[in-house]
């Protein structure tokens, strides 16, 4: 039997078919993802671009800039070797100051650093916080210090003792077993909102210090500008 014409120029054509040029699409490829990677990068620092100049204007742009060319040069120069070697020595200087400064030191300084193998009694508890009242200090008593001691006078020393010792192992995060600390932080947070004329459907809560009030502080300007105004990338 012979074959059909058909079947044979079909043999003949994937025969003598040429291999795909597989080099040149993967060069395409890579060259597309490219343009491609640079076209985000140039879209996101206009972007930037625009908006630092609609929040700071020209002239603010530029100063900006001024303080971002000197810093990165300071930095530099600081890294070059014959500086570098002296910044590292003041440091070290300025370091073991505080150290000598801040870590209590000399006769009579005793330091814990691993539990004792068996538990303090009471009248070594008592001594011990004798001993760590009466150390070397700044004399904030006399006056001598600004913004770290918060003192009412020994009244109300009295008043906030009896208070802690009350509510010593109450836990705010549990209200339904202890209502009455959650009662306070609700009546505290009203009062503060009444003081800065808040609208009623204002918010608050409690932290433990100024610290972590200033970081609630910049997380509640955040939000409110991405809520608001979607900023995604604030200062």
């Amino acid at each position: 039997m012979s074959s059909s014409q058909i079947a044979v120029k079909l043999r003949s054509g994937l025969t003598n078919s040429r291999p795909i040029p597989t080099s040149n699409t993967l060069i395409t490829a890579s060259n597309l993802l490219r343009n491609i990677l640079f076209l985000l990068f140039l879209l996101r620092w206009t972007r930037k671009a625009a908006l630092q100049l609609r929040g700071r204007g020209l002239f603010g742009t530029f100063f900006d800039a001024y303080k971002f060319l000197r810093r990165s040069t300071y930095s530099i120069f600081l890294r070059s070797p014959g500086v570098r070697s002296r910044v590292v020595n003041q440091v070290s200087e300025a370091v073991e100051k505080l150290q000598l400064k801040l870590v209590p030191q000399g006769p009579g300084v005793s330091r814990y650093l691993t539990l004792p193998k068996e538990g303090w009694t009471e009248e070594q508890v008592r001594a011990e916080l004798g001993r760590l009242g009466e150390m070397e200090h700044t004399r904030w008593e006399d006056g001598r210090v600004s913004g770290a001691v918060y003192h009412g006078g020994n009244e109300l020393v009295k008043v906030q003792s009896e208070a802690f010792e009350r509510f010593m192992v109450a836990n705010p995060i549990h209200p339904d077993v202890f209502p009455g600390v959650r009662k306070m932080e609700a009546e505290i947070v009203a009062m503060v909102l009444a003081l800065f004329n808040a609208p009623p459907e204002a918010a608050g809560v409690a932290t433990s210090g100024g610290t972590e009030s200033i970081l609630m502080a910049c997380l509640s300007a955040r939000q409110k500008a991405y809520t608001e105004r979607g900023v995604t990338e604030p200062e």
